[in-house]
This record gives C-alpha cells, sequence and structure tokens, in this order.
C-alpha cells in the first residue's frame, strides 16, 4: 500500500466523521405562540422553550434521496438559531411517548456513527503502527564503507504488513458501516424536529407550554395569570 493510498483512507475516514456532524435541519421565520407567551426575566429566559417552524429532510419510504419539508416545529432557546435536541431535553420535559420515540430512532443511528468512529479510529492506529515496522525493517550496515549493504528484518516487515493490511481492513469496514448522507439527514429530522403525521403538533405544543408555565412558577411568577393573559 503506498503512502498515497494510506493518506486517501485516512482523508475518507476523517470526512466521513466530518460528515457526521453535519445538520440538515434549519429553523424558519416566524414563532408558535403558546398561553404562556414570550420569556419575561432572566430566571425564565435560561431555559425557556420558543417554538418554531423548522425546515427537515425526510427520505420517503422505498427511496434514498430525501425530500425537503417545511411542516416541522422544533424547540429553540430563547434567541438561538440551533434547535435543540429532542432526547437531549428527556429531562425537562419528561417521557412522553412521542419523545420516546425520537431517542430511540436517533439512538440507533448514533450507533452506527459510534461504531464506525471506533473502527476508523482503529484503523489509523493500525495503518500508523504498520508503517513504522515496516519502515524500520530495513537497515544499513557498514554505512560509509565498501561492505555498505541493506539489511531487512523479515519478521518485522511480514509483521508491519500485516498491522497495515489489518488497518486498511478495519478502515474499509468503518466507511461501510456509516451512515449514509441520507441516514443522517432522517437522523437529524428526528433529533431536532417534530414533524407530522408521525407527531401531533398540538400535544407538542401543550408539552411545552407546561414546561415554560412550570418554568415560570419556579422562577417567581404566577403561571395562573399568564394562562389567563
Amino acid at each position: 500500500m503506498t503512502a498515497r493510498a494510506t493518506l486517501s483512507l485516512a482523508g475518507t475516514l476523517c470526512l466521513s466523521a466530518l460528515m457526521g456532524c453535519a445538520t440538515t435541519v434549519r429553523r424558519l421565520d416566524g414563532e408558535v405562540t403558546t398561553a404562556a407567551g414570550p420569556a419575561r426575566n432572566a430566571c425564565e429566559r435560561e431555559s425557556w422553550l420558543v417554538i418554531a417552524p423548522t425546515h427537515t429532510e425526510q427520505v420517503e419510504p422505498g427511496h434514498k434521496l430525501t425530500t425537503p419539508r417545511n411542516d416541522g416545529i422544533g424547540l429553540y432557546r430563547v434567541g438561538d438559531d440551533a434547535p435543540e435536541s429532542i432526547p437531549g431535553l428527556r429531562d425537562e420535559l419528561g417521557d412522553p411517548p412521542f419523545v420516546i420515540t425520537h431517542a430511540e430512532k436517533v439512538k440507533r443511528h448514533d450507533d452506527k456513527r459510534v461504531l464506525a468512529a471506533s473502527l476508523g479510529g482503529a484503523a489509523l492506529v493500525a495503518l500508523g503502527i504498520g508503517t513504522v515496522l515496516f519502515a524500520s525493517s530495513f537497515e544499513t550496515q557498514g554505512e560509509g564503507t565498501a561492505q555498505e549493504e541493506l539489511h531487512i528484518d523479515t519478521g518485522r516487515a511480514v509483521g508491519g504488513g500485516l498491522v497495515f493490511a489489518l488497518g486498511f481492513g478495519l478502515g474499509i469496514a468503518g466507511i461501510v458501516v456509516s451512515p449514509s448522507p441520507s441516514e443522517r439527514a432522517e437522523a437529524d429530522a428526528w433529533r431536532y424536529a417534530f414533524r407530522p403525521p408521525e407527531d401531533d403538533l398540538k400535544e407538542v405544543k401543550g408539552m411545552v407550554e407546561k414546561h415554560n408555565l412550570d418554568l415560570r412558577k419556579r422562577c417567581g411568577g404566577s403561571s395562573a395569570e399568564s394562562a389567563e393573559r
């Protein structure tokens, strides 16, 4: 395996990891109002949730390409354009069935990403060790003399080649199990947005409204007064 091929594999592994961090979800204009209204003070703004229309990409059954959708809603902190992770809000929102479903869908994707990253990391380590072993198997004896000759440590060279081949195999396996762009887009949608018909958006609105009113009460405000408004 040439150094160019090694670098190419390493670059592919790194690119796969970076692509796993990209998101196809973005906030759209406007907000969905609730009886709680907007946050009133610094205490409320710290944990307040804003509901806003959100763009996602969905993989239709039987298709590999994604379809853009603008009918979802995401949850945002006050002043933020980046949506909050739905599974990451379970401590605040509790475990209603639709939140659990989102967490389960995301977990399947994330497990594949972790496996791919683990294989990729092991591959890079093995490639490095194999390269060092193979390169160090060549020694020049009697350098600078008439008897100068190249000596090859056959055992080390073979060992280095085997370790390198193992690393290459692990790298290929990491690329194979890594989620595809469409899988990542679908996982992003489950992670950051509620969408019909999978989710009842009225129930989501009620859940967030309850969260914000409870927060107002903890911050010293009156949830009853805000509900009346």
